[in-house]
């Protein structure tokens, strides 16, 4: 009788996730991506204007789409600008939270949660769809208020666009931003995110690496002031690629490596005791790549931002542009066709 092998090893929690399965990355394949949709995207631009012309809209065709072509943003220049509106969730959470904590809407402890699932929410959109079609701005927005349905924080739109409306009364502006443009993009992000809304980050993560360090370090004192720390290193990590290369914890425990560094503290002791000495060799090259990514991100400019801005504006998909006249055709005419139930006989 044969002897039997060793029973396989049985999955980690996180690799029995939907983001485990459909959400990680090479560096290769999220380049190759981006360059794909970019392309699709700046096809449908001009395709967009051609078809525009068709419906009467005024200008000069051949001056739109050489204005267009002209300015077609590259899949860098449209990272870049996510990547600018990725750091103001962080931002606009800070501000929010001031407001939604006097109105008890929004609880300290869900802030990091409801931030990193916004972020998440973002980036994976625009794993799918490109700028031309969908500017950053609406699309954050929409993220963050469904992060805070997500997070169990859940507020009303009136309540949630609140902050904007005293923002823009500041300024002296009319209010930008409706709660329609918020309600009416939502199911479109849900769509995009495949319907898996369960996201799995870092901050968790390093809760629970803090409570089992407890066990393995004796300076509780120095230990939590470690702790302290690593959510300033988390708070980058997730503006970067690295969401889709690594899981959380490793993430997690390469912010905690770094705010460690910081405060003097040793945690190698704690990765020995942890870990097979095969499985350390696997993990340190890992959490020097996280902590290199970390200590290398640099945040896009708001100069360079306006500028893409401003390119963008040129080169927007009429048919997804509310402001234009192909769109305004396309939604009129949908509006004229009755609607037919499928139970509806014959």
């Amino acid at each position: 009788m044969a002897e039997e092998g060793p029973a396989p090893a049985k999955p980690q929690l996180f690799e029995q996730t939907s983001q485990y399965r459909h959400w990680r990355f090479t560096s290769s394949a999220l380049a190759e991506l981006r360059a794909a949709n970019n392309a699709r995207g700046a096809e449908r631009v001009l395709r967009g204007l051609r078809e525009e012309a068709q419906v009467g809209a005024a200008g000069d065709l051949e001056t739109r789409i050489a204005e267009a072509t002209n300015n077609l943003l590259t899949p860098d220049e449209e990272l870049q600008l996510v990547g600018y509106y990725l750091q103001m969730i962080v931002t606009t959470i800070q501000a929010y939270a001031r407001v939604y904590r006097a109105n008890n809407l929004l609880r300290p402890e869900a802030l990091n949660n409801v931030k990193a699932t916004a972020i998440n929410f973002m980036k994976r959109f625009y794993l799918h769809n490109v700028v031309f079609d969908y500017p950053p701005k609406s699309i954050m927005l929409t993220c963050v208020y469904l992060a805070t349905k997500v997070e169990n924080s859940f507020m009303k739109i009136d309540d949630f666009i609140r902050p904007l409306q005293e923002a823009s009364a500041k300024r002296g502006v009319g209010t930008t931003t409706k709660s329609e443009d918020i309600l009416g993009l939502e199911f479109v992000v849900i769509q995009s995110l495949q319907f898996e809304l369960a996201v799995h980050h870092p901050f968790r993560a390093a809760y629970g690496l803090f409570l089992d360090m407890q066990e393995y370090i004796d300076d509780a004192a120095l230990l939590k002031a470690a702790y302290e720390r690593v959510n300033h290193y988390i708070e980058p990590s997730l503006l970067t690629d690295l969401v889709y290369l690594y899981q959380p914890a490793q993430i997690a425990l390469g912010a905690f490596r770094l705010a460690a560094k910081e405060k003097d503290l040793d945690i190698d002791p704690y990765l020995v005791r942890r870990f097979e000495p095969h499985d350390l060799e696997v993990l340190y090259p890992i959490l020097d790549e996280i902590q290199d990514t970390i200590a290398g991100f640099k945040p896009v400019p708001k100069e360079r931002a306006q500028a893409i801005d401003r390119k963008l504006i040129l080169c927007r998909n009429p048919e997804k542009n509310p402001a234009a006249a192909l769109y305004k055709k396309k939604a009129a005419d949908q509006a004229d066709v009755p609607y037919v139930s499928d139970s509806d006989s014959e």
